[in-house]
């Protein structure tokens, strides 16, 4: 395959662990598709920026010279970082060092380079303040206008087997069709996650629970056939074992289902940053960002 002709994998590490893991992640997932890798490091100034600054001179031991020190150290990482990884690859690999706030320096930097997917790790070096101040996955999730994959599981493993909940939709169905294309060696499980129309508000309104019942039997035969459908149309033939329907709230039993299943991934459509796509994000993709119990895959859909 012609490298050049590949969108580039973006890896963004901050050098933690969490981060190692992605990079090794990124380096298979680049070599598999034949693409470019990019490592990217963010210099990031202080949480105070200006007023920080302007204090900066009074602090001992912090000066210019000793952020140009940073900067200088952190690009002498990425190099060697990128000498290993490129030795892996059988290819130069890329490296920017970039400042600023690291969520919104690596989407501009990915749309730059014209990146098919960044990666990161799930978890940074920042721990308690991530959690509290709201993690750079977080914020890459409205900012990245490409597939964006969090990383947890061990980054030199190759995928075995990932969990793809849809919706049925067609950003869905795009989403399925690229990973079925990206990834076509890992064993997949399709997962619909129903709720009954206005369900809460049945039993209230006297809906007895044998008519419940029916109700939910309805649905998931309904559900079933159409997710059956969705599955030879993206390229899967052995339905028995990849296709489930499951009632209840989609976040929580996505995750349950991926533990559940013992998958490494969970891969889903991230939609293409409408306002309406805020408010699911804040509900599934957002969920998971936080809890799932594996690798994380985001597809963008196309603009």
């Amino acid at each position: 395959m012609n490298r050049t002709a590949v969108p580039p994998v973006l890896a963004a590490t901050d050098f933690s662990p969490a981060a190692q893991q992605a990079v090794h992640r990124a380096a298979r997932i680049a070599r598999e598709l034949g693409a470019p890798l990019v490592l990217v490091h963010v210099h990031e100034p202080p949480v105070l920026g200006e007023v920080w600054r302007q204090w900066q001179a009074w602090v001992p031991g912090v000066s210019e010279a000793d952020t140009r020190t940073l900067q200088q150290s952190a690009l002498t990482r990425l190099q060697a970082m990128a000498q290993v990884m490129g030795a892996q690859l059988g290819a130069p690999v890329a490296v920017r060092l970039l400042s600023g706030r690291a969520a919104k320096a690596v989407a501009e930097e990915a749309a730059a380079c014209g990146a098919q997917l960044v990666v990161i790790g799930a978890r940074g070096e920042h721990g308690l303040a991530d959690a509290v101040l709201g993690s750079t996955a977080e914020r890459l999730l409205h900012s990245a206008a490409c597939d964006l994959l969090l990383v947890r599981e061990d980054g030199g493993r190759d995928y075995q087997r990932m969990l793809l909940p849809t919706d049925l939709g067609p950003q869905s169905r795009e989403a399925l069709r690229r990973l079925r294309r990206l990834l076509p060696k890992v064993d997949s499980v399709l997962l619909h996650v129903y709720e009954l129309p206005y369900e809460s508000k049945l039993a209230y309104a006297g809906v007895d629970a044998a008519r419940l019942d029916e109700l939910h039997r309805r649905a998931q035969a309904e559900l079933a056939l159409a997710l059956q459908s969705l599955a030879r149309e993206v390229g899967h033939s052995d339905l028995p074992v990849v296709c489930k329907v499951v009632h209840g709230y989609p976040p929580a039993v996505i995750a349950a289902q991926a533990k559940a299943l013992g998958v490494d991934l969970i891969a889903l459509s991230a939609g293409n940053r409408s306002p309406v796509e805020r408010v699911v994000l804040g509900s599934v993709c957002l969920h998971l960002a936080l809890e799932s119990p594996c690798d994380l895959w985001l597809v963008r859909a196309s603009a």
